[in-house]
Formats: C-alpha cells, sequence, structure tokens
C-alpha cells in the first residue's frame, strides 16, 4: 500500500501551505480546515462574517486610543465583557472547544481557540496580536514601546505586563521564572496548528473515538512525516481503526529508521497487527 495518498489534504488550501513549509498562511482558515474534519458540511462564511463584524464595530474604538493599554483594553471589552468569550473547564473534554464555529456559537472555548479569535479579529484591523504557547494556558501578546502586553482570554481578557504574566503563569505550575520568560515568544501558525491538534487528539482518544484521533494524528503525521513518534502514533491508531495493511506499512517503514532500544516494541506491534490480519483471512 502507498501511504502517500494519507498525506494530502487538497481540500486544506491553507492546511496544505503548511505541508510545503509555508508559515504565511490564514490562520483562521486553518483552523476552521481542522474543524471541518469532524463538521464536513462547515460553512467558514458564518464565522468569517463575525470575525470582520466584531472588527468594525472596533475600528473607531481602536483609532481614538490614547495608549497601547487602552487599545488593548478595547478588545477586552468588545470579545469578552460585551461578546462573553471566556474559558470553560468542559471544554478540555470536548473538541468543540477547539473548533472556532462552536466557540462563537456557545462563547466558551480553549485558550488557543479563543486566543484565535483574538487574534483574527486584530488581523481584521491591521494590528498585530501574536499567539503564545505559554506553558498551560495559551495567550495572545501585543507588542507596545514599553514592552508586551498578554491578554488571556481564558480568564475573560485579563491583562498582563511581562513581569505580571510570569508571575500569573509560576502560580499556574512550578515553572521557573527564567524559563517562562523564555516560553513568551510570538508562536508560529505552524506551531499553534499542531498544538490544535495535540489538544484534539487528546480529547479524542480520551472518548475512545478512535477513528476521529486517526483523522487528526494523519495531519500530525503529513506535518512531520520522518518523525517515527508520529508514524507510530498512526499505525496504532489505523489499527484501531481496522485499517491493518495501512498499520502493517507504517510499522515497517518505523522499523527501517527507528533506534534499537524501540524495535522490539514495533515487532510486538506487528504481530498484533499480521495476527489480526490472519482472522480476516
Amino acid at each position: 500500500m502507498d501511504i502517500s495518498h494519507i498525506l494530502q489534504f487538497k481540500q486544506d488550501q491553507e492546511f496544505s501551505k503548511l505541508l510545503h513549509h509555508d508559515n504565511y498562511i490564514d490562520l483562521t482558515i486553518a483552523a476552521l480546515e481542522l474543524a471541518r474534519d469532524d463538521q464536513p458540511d462547515l460553512q467558514f462564511e458564518p464565522t468569517l462574517i463575525w470575525i470582520r463584524s466584531r472588527a468594525c464595530e472596533l475600528s473607531g474604538r481602536v483609532a481614538l486610543a490614547n495608549d497601547d493599554r487602552t487599545l488593548v483594553q478595547n478588545f477586552v471589552d468588545c470579545l469578552a465583557k460585551q461578546y462573553g468569550l471566556k474559558g470553560n473547564a468542559t471544554c478540555y473534554h470536548q473538541p468543540e472547544g477547539s473548533y472556532l464555529n462552536h466557540v462563537l456559537e456557545t462563547k466558551q472555548g480553549l485558550p488557543i481557540s479563543l486566543s484565535l479569535i483574538y487574534m483574527a479579529v486584530g488581523k481584521e484591523l491591521g494590528i498585530e496580536i501574536h499567539g503564545v504557547a505559554a506553558p498551560i494556558q495559551f495567550l495572545v501578546r501585543y507588542e507596545t514601546h514599553a514592552g508586551p502586553l498578554f491578554v488571556d482570554p481564558y480568564a475573560k481578557g485579563a491583562i498582563y505586563n511581562e513581569q505580571e504574566c510570569v508571575e500569573r503563569l509560576a502560580e499556574l505550575g512550578d515553572f521557573p521564572h527564567n524559563q517562562l520568560l523564555r516560553l513568551l515568544k510570538p508562536a508560529s501558525h505552524r506551531e499553534i496548528i499542531v498544538r490544535i491538534l495535540i489538544n484534539l487528539k487528546r480529547i479524542h482518544e480520551e472518548r475512545q473515538d478512535y477513528q476521529k484521533a486517526w483523522n487528526v494524528q494523519r495531519r500530525l503525521f503529513a506535518l512531520s512525516p520522518l518523525s517515527n513518534k508520529h508514524k507510530k502514533d498512526l499505525a496504532a491508531l489505523s489499527f484501531k481503526t481496522k485499517q491493518l495493511s495501512l498499520a502493517v506499512e507504517l510499522l515497517e517503514s518505523c522499523l527501517k529508521s527507528c533506534p534499537i532500544s524501540e524495535q522490539d516494541d514495533i515487532k510486538l506491534m506487528l504481530q498484533k497487527v499480521h495476527a489480526e490480519l490472519a482472522k480476516w483471512n
């Protein structure tokens, strides 16, 4: 079997750009392409219209802002206070918390999906708002002459300067302050998409929805086709979804390039797959 077909995403123009290492993508569209895996009939336009409408509402307020903090506060007042976007712990266990269309419908989502909405509205206004893949909590970052300002969309748009942000993250987890400072840099579009995918994979596996987990893992493998880990994980999910020939090919490919220390585990997986194939022959 030729596995090249599983690395093709002809319907997903923006995601396909990432496969060619093009980081200049429309991140909003790319996120909606991921959501379409779970919602085949998803129409992107309602989400895009919502984002454009919020940008129109904010344009006057942003133009009149006297300083950077006021500008950022205008975003929070609009998106968090007026339209009620905030985090909800249940979203960590529901795939809908990662899908922008559902987040806008329910006003609740994961930190990363809420952050994407702030970034998208900023982009419509010509204002650069960067995503920050901080540990535990995804944030957004806006550059000012006095240093960056950070917004936590999950916490109803709480605003922090750099030191306050480090202290807040240190409260959420046991991280040294100097390590956190290094992790507050803007994330690339590729890093953001990968983080969304990892969240979705965890949720689908937690719910034992292995076909949806396979769909997600296929994208992770496509983004890193030389990664033995992603290849092995896709093989395991292929086995669980009864794609046995694909599992064999992936595992045999892993054997050719994996460290010797991993070969026994992969051979054991291959034995299980071949045993299952024998039942079907």
